[in-house]
């Protein structure tokens, strides 16, 4: 009797603590599905497609000032040998990697140890209900990529068809990016289009190898 009523007095004294441990966990637990996992891309893609998904990851660390997120953004196209086309001067990893130092001092800044020529971007706009038309030359017998990476949730696609017209990909996207692969068989010119449904214009990235 005196040993049912020790265990009993013990098991109520540990349950405030165990109620305790189990609203902390469910408390982390609610703060993990709140908190999208940024640090994660596709490392079994290709490069295009890896830096397209840095580029988002490092778009919705920007807006949420995720020091972390950004960092590891910046190291992603650093390792990629990604860079902005020859048109524009905004240097993403750089960009991200000194506001990740800012926000968070004590973040390790970013080593280049990757290629040293990769995948280029392009920020671009397309107005409202309209059409982005651009050329670009692929060589021929070499896989060309590109991917489309939306920067607002608003619904998007990119085409791609030859010097002759043929249509060569078609996809549409509205929160991830949008991938195109092929094998050109002469080199030429291709054609771009970025076409939106949305009222209002919206920005993107274009990513290409």
């Amino acid at each position: 009797m005196y040993y049912r009523k020790s265990f009993a007095i013990s098991l109520l004294g540990t349950l405030p603590l165990l109620l305790g441990c189990a609203n902390a966990s469910a408390g982390a637990n609610s703060q993990a599905q709140s908190r999208p996992d940024l640090t994660k891309f596709p490392v079994d893609q290709g490069p295009v497609m890896r830096a397209a998904h840095a580029i988002l990851m490092g778009q919705q660390a920007e807006q949420k000032a995720d020091a972390s997120a950004l960092h590891t953004a910046a190291q992603v196209l650093q390792s990629l040998g990604a860079k902005p086309d020859m048109d524009q001067e905004d240097d993403l990893s750089s960009r991200w990697a000194s506001q990740a130092k800012s926000i968070e001092p004590a973040t390790e800044p970013s080593v280049y140890r990757g290629r040293a020529l990769g995948p280029s971007y392009k920020k671009g706009m397309v107005s409202a209900l309209s059409t982005v038309n651009i050329e670009q030359i692929f060589l021929a017998g070499k896989k060309a990529s590109v991917a489309l990476v939306p920067v607002s949730s608003k619904p998007m696609s990119i085409r791609i068809s030859d010097g002759q017209g043929k249509n060569i990909c078609n996809r549409s996207t509205s929160s991830k990016p949008a991938n195109c692969e092929w094998l050109p068989l002469f080199t030429e010119r291709y054609r771009i289009n970025i076409h939106t449904s949305a009222t209002q214009p919206l920005t993107y990235y274009l990513v290409s190898n």
